[in-house]
Formats: structure tokens, C-alpha cells, sequence
């Protein structure tokens, strides 16, 4: 996408990766769960690694997340932001408030 003061060079399609938030949310599932490695792989890379994501780009952002205690993965895609941290700081909080919706549907 284009955005305001950012170099055309930027804005090339070439590069990224393109994912539904379905998509993302079963990927971060199986990371979690282990069902993506192979036997004791599991055990190694979660050793090491921490499953989940967040970041921008001009124009957009996005945060996923597994949360164990309510076996969900919660998944948010933003098309805005800003380089000041006011829309991040926003799609935190609105973020954990869907995460408190689901633990109380849940019971938790």
C-alpha cells in the first residue's frame, strides 16, 4: 500500500507474505500445539522461541497470539498506522479486551 512519506521503493509487491487471519491462526496453533514438528522438536524449539506475532508496515499492522489457558488463538489485522504509537497502543488494548471476551465465554 502507499503511504505518506515513504519512498516508492517501498511500496514494491515483491515481498511479505500474504495470509488470512484463519490462516495465521492455524499456524500458530500447530507451532504451539507441536503438531507442526517432528518428533521432539516440540520440546527444543519452544525452549528457545516464544509462538506469536506483532508488526507493522506502512498502512498496516497485526498482532496473533495463542493463549493456553483458553486454548484460542487470538488473531487481529489493522489497516493503519502510525509511527507514533497511537494506533499500536489502541490495537493493544482492543486486542485484550477481545482476549477477556474469550475467557469469559469460556468461564475463566
Amino acid at each position: 500500500g502507499y503511504y505518506v512519506g515513504i519512498d516508492a521503493a517501498f511500496k514494491a509487491n515483491e515481498n511479505g507474505m500474504l495470509a488470512t487471519a484463519e490462516d495465521v491462526g492455524i499456524f500458530l496453533r500447530a507451532l504451539n500445539d507441536g503438531s507442526l514438528f517432528n518428533e521432539g522438536e516440540k520440546d527444543i524449539y519452544s525452549s528457545i522461541y516464544v509462538y506469536k506475532h506483532g508488526g507493522l508496515v506502512p498502512g498496516y499492522q497485526s498482532l496473533a497470539e495463542y493463549h493456553k489457558d483458553i486454548d484460542a488463538v487470538v488473531v487481529q489485522f489493522v489497516n493503519t498506522t502510525d509511527f507514533e504509537g497511537y494506533e499500536w497502543n489502541l490495537s493493544e488494548i482492543v486486542y485484550n479486551r477481545v482476549v477477556k471476551i474469550v475467557e469469559r465465554e469460556n468461564g475463566l
